[in-house]
C-alpha cells in the first residue's frame, strides 16, 4: 500500500493473526503468525511479496501430546444490526441434544480484543475445563479494540452497562444453540474481566449461577485516573456514572456463588478494591469466598498460579455441576 491513501495490498497470504516489524525503508519485515489451528511461526519476507524465508517453523508439540478441543469463531448478530464475535469450545465427548454447564470468559474493557484467530494450544485452563465437561464461551462486546473509535466510545461516561447488555445478547445466542443448561452458567474474568464478573453477577443475577472475579476494579474512584477519566470523566462532573459503574455500591444484589481472587500487592488494581467489595458484601449479609496471594504484581505466577487454578476448578465443579 502507498502512503497517499491508495488501495491496500496484502503482503502475505497467511491466515490467522499476523504481527510484523518492518525494517528501515519498509522493504523487509519480520513476521510472527499463528491461527487457531496453527502454532506460532516466524518468517522474514520482502514487502513486495516476492521473498519469504523461514526463521522459525511452527512447532506442533501440543497436538502430539494432548487432545486440543477445537475453538469455533462465532458471529453473533446484535439487536442494533452490528455483528459481535465470540469463540466457542464444546466439551470433550460433546453429544448433540445434551445440555452442559457453561463458563463465560470475559474481559469486556477497552484496548483488548480477546476473540482472535490465533493459537492458544492445549496448556490453558479453558481447555482443561472443556475436558471436564464445560462449554467455554467468550464474546468481545462494544468497547473492545479492533473495531474503531465509535465501537469503543459506546462506553463513554458509563462503564459496565453496555458491556453487560452485549454479553447477555451473546449468552442468549449461546442458549439458542441448545447445548447449555441455563441454570448452570458461570462467569470468570481478570482485571476488567473481574470487574465485569462482579457487575454481571450483581446486575443480571438470574443469568449467572456463579462467578470468579480476579483482581477486580470495584470502585472506579480507586483506579488509575488517566484510564478512568478517559471514559468516565471527572468524578465531580459525573457522580452518577461513577456510582452506577461501581459494583461496591450494588453488593446487596448478589445471589449467585462468588469467589474473589487478588494479589495483596497488586501494582495495577489495588487490593483495596477487593477489601472494599468484601466489606460491602459482609455489610449486606452476603456469603462469598476469597483468596489472596502474596505477590506484588497484577497477575498470579509460579506455584501460586497452580494453586489458584485448582481453586477455580473446584469452585466451578462444585457450583455448576450437580445442581437440581
Amino acid at each position: 500500500m502507498s502512503y497517499d491513501g491508495g488501495p491496500r495490498e496484502r503482503v502475505t497470504g497467511r491466515e490467522g493473526t499476523n504481527e510484523a516489524d518492518f525494517g528501515d525503508g519498509c522493504r523487509y519485515y519480520f513476521l510472527r503468525q499463528s491461527s487457531l489451528k496453527s502454532p506460532p511461526g516466524e518468517w522474514i519476507g520482502s514487502a513486495d511479496g516476492r521473498t519469504e524465508i523461514v526463521w522459525r517453523e511452527p512447532e506442533a508439540k501440543d497436538e502430539e501430546e494432548y487432545e486440543i478441543l477445537p475453538t469455533e469463531i462465532v458471529k453473533v448478530p446484535a439487536k442494533d444490526g452490528e455483528t459481535m464475535y465470540a469463540r466457542l469450545i464444546k466439551p470433550a465427548g460433546f453429544t448433540a441434544g445434551t445440555r452442559y454447564p457453561a463458563i463465560v470468559v470475559v474481559y469486556g474493557g477497552p484496548h483488548t480484543q480477546a476473540v482472535r484467530d490465533s493459537y492458544r494450544g492445549a496448556k490453558s485452563w479453558e481447555q482443561a475445563m472443556a475436558q471436564r465437561g464445560f462449554v467455554i464461551w467468550q464474546l468481545d462486546n462494544r468497547g473492545s479494540s479492533g473495531r474503531g473509535h465509535n465501537w469503543e466510545a459506546r462506553l463513554y461516561r458509563r462503564l459496565g452497562k453496555t458491556e453487560l447488555e452485549d454479553q447477555l445478547e451473546g449468552l442468549d445466542y449461546l442458549n439458542s444453540l441448545g447445548i447449555v443448561d441455563q441454570r448452570r452458567v458461570g462467569i470468570y474474568g481478570w482485571s476488567y474481566g473481574g470487574y465485569m464478573t462482579l457487575y454481571a453477577l450483581l446486575n443480571a443475577p438470574d443469568r449467572f449461577a456463579a462467578g470468579i472475579a480476579g483482581a477486580p476494579v470495584t470502585d472506579w474512584r480507586l483506579y488509575d485516573t488517566i484510564y478512568t477519566e478517559r471514559y468516565l470523566g471527572l468524578p465531580q462532573e459525573n457522580e452518577a456514572g461513577y456510582r452506577e459503574s461501581s459494583p461496591v455500591n450494588q453488593a446487596g444484589r448478589l445471589e449467585g456463588k462468588l469467589l474473589l481472587l487478588h494479589n495483596y500487592g497488586d501494582d495495577n488494581v489495588l487490593y483495596q478494591n477487593t477489601v472494599r467489595m468484601a466489606d460491602a458484601l459482609i455489610q449486606a449479609g452476603k456469603q462469598f469466598r476469597q483468596l489472596g496471594y502474596t505477590q506484588k504484581t497484577h497477575g498470579v505466577t509460579g506455584p501460586a498460579r497452580n494453586h489458584m487454578y485448582r481453586a477455580m476448578t473446584d469452585f466451578f465443579e462444585e457450583s455448576l455441576k450437580g445442581r437440581d
